[in-house]
């Protein structure tokens, strides 16, 4: 990987214009307006909606954006149909719910003004935000490609899609941060929790993959509370950072549970 990309000044709003940002929707009414205040003015932005009953589409064509329909049938055919709408040298892939910061935004623009002509993609530096706390540890940052040359990559997994990227890319990081702010409250967090478990549940189940056995499960959850809690220092972010560790350390075993759920009602 190359090095690091640094700015050691803010950049016109010019830089952005080879920029084309795409986001797939489905009632965002709540995270578009923060995203869209922080995007320079001259990014193309791309609305992909699936649905929507809130203001989402509205608020996204008052600032600007294209919106565009399509049914929803996973993540991954659906940002790749998103990113296949875009018209400019780059696309960058966001979240509703992720916001770079202004050092991010800066790093973009220099990255795609200043890109080598080779094959190359950029990775930026992700943060979660839990039930309103900017988090530190416990595994809640990871390193995520959202920049690449457009209609050069594609994602592949119907849940928690993987980026695909042509042989011989060059992926380097960029300064700043992405806050992941995926959680606004309790309710909203086991809302989440329990669409995103029944899907994992019923892709593995399509795809014939079995579940581990029990004792396995048994011992994985204090395990992985351990890692995240203890190891990986999760008790410096305070209650919220227990919680995360033990709400993160369920989620395998609920997701199994569904698995199992699924294939007893199928062969019984």
């Amino acid at each position: 990987m190359g090095g690091v990309i640094h700015q050691s000044r803010l950049i016109s709003e010019t830089a952005f214009a080879d920029v084309s940002l795409v986001i797939i929707t489905l009632n965002e009414a709540e995270n578009l307006p923060s995203l869209f205040e922080s995007v320079p003015k001259t990014v193309e932005v791309i609305i992909l909606d699936s649905g929507s009953t809130d203001r989402t589409c509205q608020i996204a064509e008052a600032f600007g954006a294209r919106v565009v329909h399509r049914a929803f049938d996973n993540f991954a055919s659906q940002k790749n149909y998103a990113m296949s709408l875009a018209s400019r040298p780059w696309t960058l892939c966001l979240d509703a719910d992720e916001l770079p910061d202004e050092q991010l935004w800066q790093a973009i623009g220099v990255a795609t003004s200043r890109a080598p002509q080779e094959n190359c993609a950029f990775s930026m530096t992700r943060r979660l935000i839990f039930l309103g706390q900017k988090m530190r540890f416990g595994r809640t940052q990871d390193q995520v490609v959202r920049l690449f040359r457009s209609h050069s990559a594609g994602y592949q997994n119907e849940i928690h899609e993987t980026i695909i990227l042509p042989d011989g890319t060059t992926v380097r990081p960029l300064d700043g941060v992405m806050w992941h702010k995926s959680y606004k409250d309790l309710d909203d967090y086991f809302s989440k929790f329990n669409r995103y478990t029944t899907m994992m549940a019923s892709s593995r189940w399509r795809n014939n993959k079995s579940r581990p056995g029990v004792f396995l499960m048994a011992a994985r959850l204090p395990v992985d509370f351990i890692i995240r809690y203890v190891l990986k220092l999760g008790f410096l972010d305070g209650w919220n950072g227990f919680l995360w560790a033990a709400l993160s350390s369920f989620y395998s075993l609920i997701k199994y549970a569904k698995l199992k759920e699924i294939s007893e009602k199928v062969s019984g």
